[in-house]
């Protein structure tokens, strides 16, 4: 009796300053995984490794088919998993050594023919997908809704998390081609930069283990531990806003997925690599800036405005370039608005989440957090895959030749097609996609008045 209520009292404990900043390390973590899974991954796998672009955009697509089941499995066994360090926080141990291995493969280039390193692609790109992005970042994702069940705490944690993220992408774009170059170079570089990162990258998911606590959980709603397996798909089907969240969540990993096209269009458009460091730069220094300061507007505002005032500034970061396209400076502009526009929304798409999940509870009387965010996942792969293949697509339409001396001028219009217009497009389907969430967020006040009385709070 005295042992359960003193961890009532541990799990009932407000949130330190300190636990969301260990939990935001996670996020730092997983933005350098992602600089090597999403931002330079297309140019490796075509001028490092040497592989078709046509053979990387299958990849990518194919990928996504794996990712719709694994996400889905995963997101049901965090459900299901009991142990005393929660449901969502073991994933974080028992993943972190197999993400650094995962990792260093997938930047291995090893002796084999075209048909092999076509193979060695596919296989380490799903090995990182499945044991990191999938089986690490999905329960580090539920542990918002886990950590606490105050809505504005939430945002708080999120986008002190996305703060975390974008300082880890920023430190990343300043320092990884020159890293890469210190350690030698081509593949070698890469391989031994990208190996060290994702040793790094686990120690710091394992810090955000030690850091963290599991405090809600639903005292009415059944356990989900004792939920089947079609009870729960049930429950997941009834929840008429998880397919929207989701697709929300592919289109804000569309956008940073176009990234790749960054680098072929400082090199060949603009004619100066060099612009890479600091045109990365300024987009995550200015997403940094804005998730410091944007949280007091959000709550003034609710996510959904906030969300709309965000993509317009993002739609005209996109098109900017037109009107001067070998101004460096408006180009530099035009990076700051890429970077304050969706970093409105960085923090804001988990708590939709949270969101949904508190939805599903008060109307079916189970809490799915795993298979919830299994969602979120599966949209941000998609989002990502679609968005990388969609790169490689485009440079093969334009007949962009790896490692080439020069490229065709319907290369170089390939390419800035990407660069500008896709990239406006990828914030105006945002748009689109909060308008029609907008009841959600209405409804929220009500949700979360009536679980407090059913769970007798």
């Amino acid at each position: 009796m005295e042992r359960n209520q003193l961890l009532a009292r541990i799990r009932n404990k407000e949130v330190t300053s300190r636990e969301i900043i260990m939990y935001s390390l996670g996020f730092f973590a997983y933005s350098i995984i992602n600089l090597g899974f999403s931002t330079y991954l297309t140019f490796f796998w075509s001028d490092i490794l040497i592989i078709p672009l046509g053979a990387i955009s299958i990849i990518f697509l194919l990928s996504r088919i794996f990712d719709g089941i694994t996400d889905i499995l995963i997101g049901f066994l965090v459900d299901k998993t009991k142990t005393k360090y929660g449901k969502a926080r073991p994933w974080l141990l028992w993943t972190a050594v197999p993400s650094a291995i995962a990792f260093a493969l997938m930047y291995y280039v090893p002796n084999l023919g075209e048909t092999g390193r076509i193979a060695w692609a596919f296989i380490t790109y799903n090995m990182v997908a499945l044991v990191f992005i999938t089986g690490a970042y999905l329960p580090l994702q539920s542990l918002t809704s886990l950590i606490t069940e105050d809505p504005k705490k939430r945002l708080t944690i999120n986008m002190v998390a996305q703060g975390f993220a974008t300082l880890a992408t920023i430190l990343g774009n300043m320092y990884v081609a020159r890293s890469i170059e210190y350690f030698g170079g081509g593949a070698q570089g890469y391989f031994r930069f990208f190996g060290l990162m994702g040793i790094l990258a686990s120690a710091l998911m394992l810090v955000s283990f030690v850091g963290t606590e599991e405090r809600v959980q639903s005292q009415k709603s059944t356990p989900t531990e004792k939920v089947s397996a079609k009870v729960a798909l049930k429950a997941f089907v009834a929840n008429k806003w998880w397919m929207l969240v989701t697709l929300l969540m592919a289109l804000t990993y569309f956008y940073p997925a176009l990234m790749a096209i960054n680098v072929y269009y400082m090199k060949w458009n603009m004619g100066n690599p060099a612009l890479m460091g600091p045109f990365m730069s300024i987009i995550y220094g200015a997403m940094l800036v804005t998730l410091i300061l944007v949280t007091p507007v959000i709550n003034r505002l609710g996510k959904i405005k906030a969300g709309f005032i965000g993509m317009f500034i993002q739609v005209m970061g996109g098109i900017l370039p037109l009107f001067a396209p070998a101004s460096i400076t408006l180009l530099m502009v035009a990076a700051a608005l890429r970077g304050i526009g969706p970093a409105i929304l960085l923090g804001t798409r988990l708590a939709f989440m949270c969101d949904v999940i508190e939805y599903g509870e008060w109307k079916t009387g189970i809490r799915l957090e795993g298979i919830i965010f299994s969602g979120a996942s599966f949209g941000a792969k998609v989002g990502t895959g679609v968005g990388a293949a969609v790169v490689s697509v485009m440079l093969a339409y334009g007949g962009y030749v790896g490692g080439a001396a020069v490229q065709t001028a319907a290369a170089l219009s390939a390419i800035e097609f990407t660069f500008i217009w896709l990239h406006a497009l990828s914030s105006i389907l945002v748009t689109i996609c909060l308008f029609f969430l907008r009841g959600l967020e209405k409804d929220m006040p009500k949700i979360l008045a009536d679980l407090k009385v059913r769970n007798g709070k």
